[in-house]
């Protein structure tokens, strides 16, 4: 056990010197990768401590609203480079999509505990120094700073010009799946082909959580194809 041990310790140096989770190649971290877990956990290192990072601090399974998820990375500006179209680059969520998202979440102006996590406003995560009570108009801000990375990752996925309410239900999606479930999801690649009408209806297939239909999430759907198909 002191060998397999040192070994472990080793492989996690080498990590931090040459970066990218532990830095070694997967063919070598994935055969270890149960005992490397164990073995972080012995040590009091988590993949965060060691320098992990994800293109996705998002969720990567069927969705559920109320799942909350990571702090995630918020991009300085709503206009920053995304590598997608320059002419989307100027778009932001407009109030009919935020208003779903909205109503979708509700508001809590105090402080609230879900999953471990706290949240306030309309799903916000809280952070370390963030007041536990906020006014209405707070809850919005804070909705549009954490909208950013959605609208950032529908920026750079979609490859076709988009209109505003287009636009706009897809950040309203992206925000509820993250972007990586987004990436995969028909919305975009029939967007991507030109076939609006079925990107439109691919909304109504991320309707379930946990294998299960839910009636929330069935009338979030219907509300965002209703704006995507929306004339600007």
């Amino acid at each position: 056990m002191g060998r397999l041990f040192f070994k472990t310790l080793l492989l996690i140096g080498l990590g931090w010197i040459l970066g990218d989770r532990f830095g070694t190649p997967e063919f070598i971290t994935a055969p270890l990768e149960p005992t490397l877990a164990s073995m972080e956990a012995r040590v009091g290192l988590t993949p965060k401590e060691v320098g992990f990072t994800s293109k996705d601090y998002v969720l990567e399974a069927a969705v559920d609203e109320t799942a909350k998820t990571a702090p995630q990375p918020v991009p300085s500006s709503a206009s920053a480079p995304t590598g997608g179209l320059p002419e989307n680059e100027g778009l932001q969520i407009n109030e009919a999509g935020l208003d779903i998202i909205k109503r979708s979440e509700g508001l809590r102006l105090e402080a609230y505990s879900s999953g471990g996590r706290s949240y306030i406003g309309y799903g916000h995560q809280m952070q370390p120094g963030e007041p536990s009570t906020i006014t209405e108009a707070q809850a919005t801000a804070l909705l549009r700073q954490d909208v950013r990375v959605a609208e950032h990752g529908v920026k750079k996925l979609i490859t076709r010009p988009m209109n505003e309410n287009q636009f706009s239900a897809m950040v309203s999606l992206a925000y509820n799946l993250g972007n990586g479930n987004f990436s995969r999801s028909q919305v975009v690649s029939k967007f991507n082909a030109g076939d609006i009408q079925g990107a439109a209806n691919a909304f109504l297939n991320h309707n379930k959580a946990g294998g299960q239909v839910l009636d929330h999430l069935t009338h979030r759907r219907e509300e965002e194809r209703a704006l995507f198909l929306t004339p600007a």
